[in-house]
């Protein structure tokens, strides 16, 4: 992406942090361990969007994302984040310099999924659930048909937009490609994502289809959309669990799943739960990535199809009751 300068006619006050003249930042909305997001001001639109400054112009994490997100830009679809401009450029404060890596990006005016979750008492009811779903599906869709895999995969990564609350996946900085220039599939071997989301073979260590780590980390955060709660520490076989007496995943992966259950009732006081669900939810993280399915079938397993084959008006319905429930 092409930075290019401008004379701005808008005055600013050297107390601002101000990007190539151009943004001016406002509220700190983030931060990992490379980056700081900002809220921003573009001055030569009148827009707000959002900033992303690279801490310790950290070039190999930058230039993963920024090629990642020339080829979303490419893609276009209404479940990516945009990306405005990216590159390097000068951050004025108080008449000082400092040259920094950035990325504009659309800004997630209502907040991350995450936040949203937290607002709720116990989860987003059942069809609202489905919606959501069906969004995140619909842009990892899109990027797995490019032969790219987020690879971090979580509620804090996913920004909703606009006043219709669009659902956008961002934070692209742990993506890969996992074809090859012939578009044959590759392993892949570098350990990404987010404990509480990220697939047994990261955790073990071993090569990893990267399509398949999605579908994982796609499974443990509907488990959360439904609950509030956490489906498991860690997609484990270790019996050294931080904070409970008893590895949830390993009843996963010896298939002990009315002992699971059971837990879940009791201990994590969840009950009710859909036979449907439950189905659904155990096929994603199955410890196998060979036994996760694919997007396409979950689109149509036997929880979604109400939603996955809607009307438009019961879709839009369900847009305003989603919203209904991360505003109450």
């Amino acid at each position: 992406m092409i930075i290019y300068k401008m004379k701005s006619t808008i005055n600013f006050t050297s107390e601002q942090f101000v990007l190539n003249n151009r943004y001016i930042l406002e509220d700190n909305l983030g931060k990992g361990k490379t980056a700081k997001v900002y809220k921003c001001i573009d001055i030569q639109t009148d827009e707000t969007k959002a900033v992303k400054i690279y801490q310790n112009n950290d070039i190999n994490e930058f230039e993963n994302e920024e090629k990642i997100l020339n080829k979303i830009t490419d893609i276009n679809s209404p479940y990516l984040i945009k990306c405005y401009e990216s590159g390097k450029g000068i951050l004025s404060y108080h008449g000082k310099n400092f040259e920094k890596m950035f990325t504009i990006l659309e800004l997630g005016n209502q907040g991350t999924l995450f936040d949203l979750i937290l607002e709720t008492e116990r989860g987003f009811s059942d069809d609202v659930c489905k919606f959501i779903l069906l969004q995140i599906l619909n842009g990892v869709d899109a990027l797995h048909k490019e032969g790219i895999c987020h690879r971090d995969i979580k509620p804090e990564n996913i920004v909703l937009c606009g006043d219709n609350y669009d659902l956008k996946l961002c934070d692209f900085g742990y993506s890969a490609k996992f074809v090859d220039k012939n578009n044959q599939k590759k392993k892949l071997k570098k350990l990404r994502g987010t404990n509480y989301y990220a697939a047994p073979e990261i955790l073990e260590r071993k090569k990893y289809d990267g399509d398949k780590i999605d579908i994982f980390s796609i499974g443990a955060l509907l488990f959360t959309l439904m609950t509030k709660k956490f489906a498991f520490e860690e997609a484990t076989l270790n019996n050294i669990p931080l904070k409970i007496e008893i590895n949830l995943y390993k009843l996963i992966v010896y298939k002990n799943y009315d002992k699971y259950w059971s837990f879940i009732e009791k201990y994590l006081n969840i009950r009710d739960l859909d036979e449907n669900f439950k189905n659904l939810f155990l096929k994603l993280v199955a410890y196998n990535p060979e036994e996760r399915p694919t997007i396409e079938e979950i689109k149509n397993h036997e929880w979604m199809q109400n939603v996955t084959n809607a009307t438009p008006e019961y879709l839009n319905d369900l847009r305003n009751e989603m919203i209904r429930e991360m505003t109450l």
